[in-house]
């Protein structure tokens, strides 16, 4: 049967995807499919998420390590995150430098070593949360910010270390100011994917914002059969961010003066719509 108009305009987009050696590998919507119908573990998930945790398990507990040899990027990535809180948050950064709010909390997703933390979030926010399922990087984090680190002269602190996976992660209610998620939401699937954001909203404080970066496919998506994640197009994360999730975009951005042969790197600023009761 022919679909009416009004059928193919609420069809959800479908994009293509090509694994690292560039073979095609089926639509996003027949790859998930065989990744849930696929293996599990003892637990019930998917071994996609075991096949992660395995390959990030053998990488060492360095910049270089979670970066993939580009730790020399992280000072000009720390540079343009801070640009870009600054234009999104810059209201709420600005009420705490005069003294018209309390202290500001963020939490860093997929935190690995806490390069992100170290090197740009602790600067802007009181206290800090990190969030790693990788028990070596989260064990380097807590032993170079945790209790045992040099005291900060503005006070900040680095507060809490969950050892928990993205999507099993529940963040106490209305504790945030921003959510901060780089290179990592790429491990999760698309349902995985949103159940993750709503509950982040729910971390959320009032007009916090949460904020993603990550790498841009051209177009689709791109399997990583090594480490076991997409990567996905800036097409295909604003269907997660306007379709599925029906959130704000707030504001994105593309990084500057990343080394040429990298994937695009973007930056979004995301919001839940807020809705009359």
């Amino acid at each position: 049967a022919r679909r009416t108009q009004a059928e193919v305009r609420t069809m959800p987009p479908v994009f293509k995807g090509v694994d690292d050696s560039g073979n095609s590998i089926g639509t996003n919507v027949s790859f998930w499919k065989a990744v849930a119908a696929g293996s599990k573990d003892a637990s019930g998930k998917p071994l996609w998420y075991k096949k992660g945790i395995d390959y990030w398990d053998t990488v060492d507990a360095t910049d270089d390590g979670v970066l993939g040899g580009y730790g020399h990027v992280s000072s000009v990535d720390a540079k343009e995150n801070a640009e870009f809180l600054r234009d999104t948050l810059g209201d709420v950064l600005e009420q705490r430098r005069a003294g018209t709010r309390g202290p500001l909390v963020a939490c860093d997703c997929g935190a690995g070593i806490g390069r992100v933390t170290s090197s740009f979030l602790i600067h802007e926010f009181d206290e800090v949360d990190l969030v790693e399922p990788v028990r070596h990087f989260i064990d380097k984090a807590e032993a170079l910010l945790g209790a045992g680190a040099p005291a900060r002269a503005d006070g900040h602190v680095v507060k809490n270390f969950f050892a928990v996976p993205l999507e099993g992660f529940e963040p106490t209610p209305e504790r945030y100011d921003a959510v901060w998620i780089q290179w990592c939401v790429g491990h999760l699937t698309d349902d995985d994917f949103v159940s993750f954001f709503n509950r982040c909203a729910s971390g959320l404080r009032a007009d916090g914002l949460i904020f993603v970066k990550e790498n841009n496919a051209k177009d689709g998506f791109v399997l990583d059969t090594e480490d076991s994640s997409l990567t996905r197009s800036h097409k295909y994360f604003m269907h997660l961010f306007e379709d599925r999730l029906g959130w704000e975009v707030v504001k994105h951005r593309m990084q500057k003066d990343f080394p040429q042969e990298l994937f695009k790197v973007r930056m979004y600023a995301v919001k839940p719509i807020k809705r009359a009761e």
